[in-house]
């Protein structure tokens, strides 16, 4: 029996009170912008998909505002696009986002057509008179040699060629700087609207509050249709269902030294008789740096903190029958080491004698 004692091994566990949580916390559902409420789309408990339409603030002037934006950003575009094919010279094409705002198309389709053709105008009236300088000037150079003209007259005439070469190129130049003065300050008229219409996009976004996470709804803070909700209030909770489930130990201090992480654990609810259900296993995954403490009817009491992962899938013997959510309470049996059987029953004896020896 007492070399049975010495080589038979039990193990030694460290037992503490837990409650199941999930490894994602509670997500808070807050308004950033704030507003008028308008329609709650959920209920308390009621299970929810990530993504879940959860409740609207009044859009209506958010809405306004984007409209107003986009009504710009369209007339910049327009804009943008009549005057590159201007400096391009080649022919209008307006975006796909233009498409629909067919008052704008038009009215830069005619401004287009009636400064190129104006431009037009002007150079052709400028050549028909290069043309006859020309003309005036070709005819007059061979009479020169007969000194029926004067070299003066020659020189004016050439010099009167040369000017209207010279409009005809400024006439050219000015159309296409001033276009493209133009241009860049439509480009960054452009790009400012842009930016406002990107604020209050997100400003509108904001008004629909989706579910962040799937989970359950829990604390439904604000109610009343038409209320005004500050903006960062929280308004509901939602419960996350699709993270890992953790049991939250708490471990009295003088129980930690033998707790690790990596250990593993049995993981006993409260709301299923163990008897009939059995325990899961669980597997020590994070342990507090420090003590926290809580009050108790004693006083205020210290603990560590201990996390164990647990899965359903592991539960012994019923597993389709059991429902794990946030907030059960529990008990948990972590495997801290093996002793012999000889040293779990002389440990009274020697703790004794150890005490005994050291007094005075």
């Amino acid at each position: 029996m007492l070399i049975w004692a010495y080589f038979a091994k039990i193990d030694q566990v460290t037992r503490a009170t837990a409650t199941v949580i999930a490894s994602a916390r509670t997500q808070e559902i807050q308004a950033s912008e704030g507003g008028v409420l308008s329609s709650i789309l959920v209920k308390e408990g009621e299970d929810v998909k990530r993504g879940q339409l959860l409740l609207v603030l009044e859009e209506e002037r958010a809405q306004a505002a984007l409209d107003n934006s986009a009504t710009k950003v369209a007339a910049l575009q327009a804009k943008v696009a009549r005057l590159e094919a201007e400096i391009l010279d080649r022919p209008l094409l307006f975006p796909e986002s233009v498409q629909r705002y067919s008052e704008y198309i038009q009215n830069q389709t005619e401004l287009y057509y009636r400064r190129r053709q104006a431009i037009s105008q002007d150079i052709a009236s400028l050549e028909q008179m290069l043309s006859l300088a020309n003309q005036e000037l070709a005819i007059n150079e061979p009479l020169l040699s007969y000194g029926d003209v004067s070299q003066a007259d020659i020189i004016r005439l050439r010099r009167q060629v040369a000017d209207i070469n010279a409009q005809i190129n400024n006439k050219r130049n000015k159309y296409f700087e001033d276009a493209q003065a133009e241009l860049t300050r439509a480009q960054e008229e452009l790009q400012a609207e842009q930016e406002q219409l990107r604020d209050r996009s997100q400003v509108l976004q904001e008004k629909r509050l989706l579910a962040p996470t799937a989970g359950k709804i829990n604390n439904i803070r604000v109610t009343t249709i038409g209320g005004v909700v500050r903006p960062g209030e929280v308004i509901m909770e939602i419960l996350p269902t699709d993270s890992d489930l953790v049991v939250e130990a708490k471990v009295r201090p003088a129980d930690i030294a033998y707790v690790k992480e990596g250990q593993t654990a049995s993981v006993k609810l409260d709301a299923y008789d163990y008897s009939i259900f059995g325990a899961m296993k669980g597997e020590v995954v994070y342990i507090s740096p420090d003590t926290l403490s809580e009050p108790s009817p004693q006083g205020e009491r210290s603990y560590y903190r201990v996390q164990i992962r647990i899965s359903g899938a592991e539960f012994d013997g019923r597993a389709n029958d059991i429902i794990i959510r946030p907030g059960m309470t529990a008990s948990v049996d972590i495997k801290a080491m093996e002793r012999s059987v000889l040293s779990y029953l002389t440990k009274p004896i020697t703790k004794t004698l150890s005490e005994g020896l050291g007094e005075r």
